[in-house]
């Protein structure tokens, strides 16, 4: 009897088991597409079989650190990218000067060149006919000698290759702490906004020193792509462009250390290198229609005013020394460079421009200059009138 019931209980127990291993199947069923699509179950996570959840730990490690990699090698090849862009916009400054500069002393008769020998007392001179592409009188013209202020013209160049925009408005920040306290300033302030072409005028008009470092540190931070450079890394950066500038424009014989000419054993250029620099400072709208300026008024970007006279008094009409066709450019002095001029002039399409450095006096530079553009004019039956 206990036999009989054995045996009639072994296939009701294989119908359980077929029972339970049919809805085993049915649920494995159900979870194979969750598996193919991908997705991972919370369930699934807390299987516990510890071969098969090892497993996928090292693989989702593994995955974890390839993502790691591939975003490591994204960053470094996005690093080297701005790097490469960087360095393509550096290569972009470029400063072409198509003028040859050669000399021809044979243009002024033998009297008119003994009468410049004479009475031109300045130390480095220089006469550059632009018209013809040549100098026509000089005196100690590839000597070196100290640039003062007619440094600003590089300083200038250089910054309207970096910055092309006149519009674009720059703050005034720490940076005019930097200027020597003899300087000569544009009463820029801390904080005070103005515009590029506000800023060029402060520099070429009052000879601002304060304003050559507001530009160079500016523009120093935007040729690195780094707004947060010190003042000092900016500086150096601006003039490691403003001697590639030199270099490219022909002024073989120029070194600057300074934005703004401050005296440096250092600093230096010659009689010709400034021919070449005051010559390419012209083909630059903002900086011919700067120096051109006698006095200029400006409203500043947050309220208020400001306002520079061009120190320049070949284009003061009540100088003394003025003269209608004066159009620029830039004046300088220190003990050591002593009185200088880079000076520009126009008469019926011809333009001449005067180097003189190291004057004897005061006004010797504006003496020389008018003397020199009016034998130059002379040239082409022009009368040249000044004073």
């Amino acid at each position: 009897m206990i036999r009989f019931s054995l045996l009639a209980g072994v296939p009701i127990l294989l119908v359980i088991i077929l029972i339970v291993c049919l809805h085993s199947c049915s649920k494995k069923e159900q979870a194979e597409p969750v598996q193919a699509s991908g997705s991972t179950s919370a369930t699934e996570n807390s299987v516990p079989e510890t071969t098969s959840s090892t497993s996928s730990e090292t693989a989702q490690h593994s995955d974890k650190e390839n993502s790691s990699q591939e975003s490591s090698q994204q960053d470094s090849s996005e690093e080297s990218s701005k790097e490469e862009s960087s360095q393509s916009e550096e290569e972009m400054l470029t400063y072409d000067n198509p003028h040859q500069y050669s000399i021809n002393y044979n243009r002024f008769s033998p009297d008119t060149m003994s009468e410049l020998e004479q009475n031109i007392t300045s130390g480095y001179v220089a006469l550059y006919d632009v018209t013809r592409d040549e100098i026509i009188f000089s005196h100690n013209y590839s000597k070196k000698c100290f640039p003062a202020s007619t440094t600003k013209l590089l300083t200038a160049i250089t910054a309207c290759r970096i910055i092309t925009d006149p519009n674009k408005v720059i703050t005034v920040g720490d940076e005019i702490t930097m200027i020597d306290p003899e300087s000569s300033i544009a009463y820029l302030q801390e904080g005070m906004q103005l515009t590029f072409e506000m800023l060029i005028d402060a520099l070429l008009l009052p000879s601002g020193n304060d304003a050559a470092y507001t530009i160079a540190v500016n523009c120093g931070r935007i040729y690195k792509n780094n707004p947060k450079l010190s003042n000092e890394k900016a500086v150096k950066a601006f003039m490691e462009q403003v001697n590639v500038a030199a270099e490219q424009i022909g002024a073989e014989h120029t070194h600057y250390v300074t934005p703004d000419g401050i005296h440096d054993d250092d600093h230096y250029t010659s009689a010709e290198d400034l021919v070449k620099i005051g010559d390419y400072a012209k083909t630059i709208p903002l900086i011919n229609k700067s120096c051109s300026k006698a006095y200029v008024e400006w409203d500043l970007v947050k309220g208020g005013s400001i306002a520079w006279s061009n120190s320049n008094k070949l284009v003061q009409w009540d100088s003394g020394f003025y003269s209608e066709y004066c159009d620029g450019l830039k004046t300088g002095f220190t003990d050591q460079a002593g009185t200088s001029v880079v000076a520009s002039a126009t008469m019926k399409g011809h333009t001449l421009i005067a180097v003189v450095m190291d004057g004897q006096t005061l006004y010797t530079k504006y003496e020389d200059c008018n003397l020199l553009f009016k034998k130059g004019f002379e040239l082409y039956d022009l009368n040249y009138t000044y004073g």
